[in-house]
Order: C-alpha cells, then structure tokens, then sequence
C-alpha cells in the first residue's frame, strides 16, 4: 500500500488535537475523518506515531480507541495484548503533553520537554 503523506499529516493534526483537549476518539470516527478503509487505519496510525515515538514523545496514538473503549491490537504491537496500565500511562502521557503544547510558549513548552514536538507536520515538525 502506498502511504500518502499528507493523510498521515492531517492524521497527526487531528490526533495532536484530540490529544491537548483530554479527549479519545473511536477507531471508525478517526478512519472516517481521514477518509482512509478500513484496512488503512492501522498502517496510517503506525506511519503517523514514528516520528514522535522515535523522538521520545508520548504516543497520541494512544488516544484511538474501538468499541469497548480499548485501543486496538496495533497499539501494544509487538506485545501479543494491549498492558491496561501501560495504555492508561500513554493516554494520560499524549494528553498531558499535547495540552501543554496547546496553552505554552515555545520557550515554556522547550523548558519543560527539552524540545518541540516531532509531529505534526510533513518535514517532522522542523
């Protein structure tokens, strides 16, 4: 499957702002505001987490949730399960730090997390 970029951009917008509002949003809801099939999301929200996992940034991805109110499989890949407390602790983690990028400064937010968010954007947030 070819990944287009600027999905996975827009993809990371939406996610980052759901992200600094505190708030979840459903697998279906997310793959219809980007527009993606169903077979898409999971590749989408993989290609759209590398630049701030890699970074050391807490994973909005974090805030994608199914039916049960439960991240999907992808979320604890490689792990077989999805750890309650580990996701508890990545949720809480994207909110906390993209509601600090919402309501801080450059310099404030640079103080605090060492550096801007890798994401979103299409050059890694450069």
């Amino acid at each position: 499957m070819s990944i287009d970029e600027h999905r996975v951009a827009f993809l990371r917008g939406v996610l980052a702002a759901l992200a600094s509002t505190g708030q979840v949003v459903h697998y279906d809801e997310i793959r219809r505001l980007c527009r993606l099939a169903q077979e898409q999301l999971g590749t989408y929200l993989g290609e759209a987490r590398k630049l701030s996992v890699a970074a050391g940034q807490p994973d909005f991805c974090s805030v994608v949730v199914k039916d049960a109110g439960w991240p999907g499989d992808g979320f604890a890949h490689p792990a077989p399960q999805t750890d309650p407390v580990a996701w508890a602790k990545a949720l809480r983690s994207a909110h906390e730090y993209w509601r600090d990028r919402r309501f801080m400064d450059n310099t404030e937010f640079g103080a605090k997390y060492g550096a801007l968010p890798a994401v979103p954007g299409l050059d890694g947030g450069k």
